[in-house]
């Protein structure tokens, strides 16, 4: 029987404990490190949108239609390199320009007119001028012959009162008296109508004044008239040129053409209707839209991201750097906006281009493992509870 087990009882004495002390002592530090790794170990956390973008920092004009038109002739090719005011597309403006030669026409023949008008004023005045001291003269030598008449009228009759008294006492005969008289008379008649002369002279030069100032004045209404119509066509010209010009589709800013609108000579446009996009030069960014959630109190102006381009694998192509340069500060579409400054290596095979899609990541902390788990746990747990809870509990809460 010793015999029979000779073999075991060897294996069993030479077992001993040391390889088994070893091995707990092995397991024992990998549980410390993992341990040490769990609770003091730090993992960046990242925010991570799939909707980024690479854009020029001015954003892209379009190329719009100011009025409904015909398309006369069009240079709008995609990718062209356009200076600002270019124009792109001519739209049909024959009447415009048709109404433009009328005004223009008009406003030449106008200034003419208003000079001849002004030359009627001035020759008017003038002679108005000149009348007027006529009538003075005429009117002051008027005055002095009715003087003269007042002064022989009043001599004669003094001589007529002279005589009559003579006759009287039979100084004089009868005759001469009665000559007398009628010299009195007839002096007293000159004297008034003289008078009256003086009257109807003084009539008739405010009457001809008058005459002339009222023709004065309509010359002068009548220059009024074509000055305003002068002006009117003047305003009508400028807008006119100004709906000239709304036929003509310029390019906003200096830049490339980016997007077009198949067009084709003849073709009817509205108003309104985007015609293409122009996109300016400038240095690029990165634009990202983020959840509300990912976003406000997590993500600030300089903290580190990456973008993985989707037309160029990371794997192969590697990422581009950037930093956070904007954060928006309103909510649109359940949206929030973030703008990236790249910091793209000249050595990269990366072709920065505006326009190209992909996704970014952005760091926004750095956790302990442990503490990663708990908070993920309470989200859970959190978000079980809600689930569970009846809406009118959650509202009282």
């Amino acid at each position: 029987m010793p015999a029979s087990f000779s073999r075991t009882t060897r294996s069993l004495a030479n077992d001993t404990s040391r390889y088994a002390v070893f091995a707990w002592l092995i397991a024992g530090l990998i549980l410390t490190g993992w341990l040490a790794w769990f609770f003091f170990a730090k993992i960046t956390v990242y925010e991570v949108s799939t909707n980024a973008r690479l854009e020029v920092d001015q954003s892209a004009h379009p190329i719009a239609v100011s009025v409904a038109s015909k398309i006369v002739s069009t240079s709008l090719s995609l990718g062209q390199e356009v200076q600002a005011s270019d124009v792109l597309v001519e739209l049909d403006a024959s009447s415009e320009k048709l109404r433009l030669h009328e005004e223009e026409s008009r406003l030449q023949a106008l200034p003419p007119q208003i000079v001849s008008i002004q030359k009627q004023i001035a020759a008017l005045e003038q002679a108005k001028s000149e009348d007027h001291q006529a009538l003075l003269t005429v009117a002051q030598s008027a005055r002095s012959r009715h003087k003269e008449a007042v002064a022989a009228a009043e001599f004669a009759k003094d001589h007529e009162r002279r005589l009559t008294k003579m006759m009287s006492s039979g100084a004089i005969p009868l005759i001469e008296a009665l000559r007398a008289k009628a010299e009195l008379q007839k002096l007293s008649s000159a004297r008034d109508a003289l008078f009256l002369d003086i009257h109807r002279s003084e009539l008739d030069a405010r009457t001809r004044l008058n005459q002339e100032q009222a023709e004065i004045e309509n010359l002068k209404r009548e220059a009024a008239r074509l000055n305003g119509e002068l002006e009117t066509t003047r305003r009508t010209i400028a807008r006119l040129k100004q709906d000239i010009e709304k036929h003509l589709i310029r390019a906003p800013v200096a830049g490339q053409i980016g997007d077009v609108v198949p067009l084709q000579v003849g073709a009817y446009v509205a108003a309104g209707e985007k015609l293409g996009k122009v996109v300016p030069h400038g240095e690029l960014r990165i634009v990202a839209d983020f959840y509300p959630a990912s976003v406000l109190g997590k993500i600030h102006p300089g903290q580190l991201s990456r973008m993985r381009l989707d037309g160029f694998p990371w794997a192969e192509y590697g990422t581009i750097q950037a930093r956070v340069s904007r954060v928006g500060a309103e909510i649109r579409d359940n949206l929030v906006r973030v703008e990236f400054m790249p910091e793209l290596s000249s050595e990269s095979p990366i072709i920065m281009q505006h326009g190209l899609p992909g996704s970014i990541e952005v760091s926004v902390e750095q956790l302990a493992p442990a503490v990663m788990i708990l908070r993920a746990a309470g989200q859970l747990m959190f978000g079980s509870r809600e689930q569970l809870s009846p809406p009118t509990e959650a509202k009282r809460l």
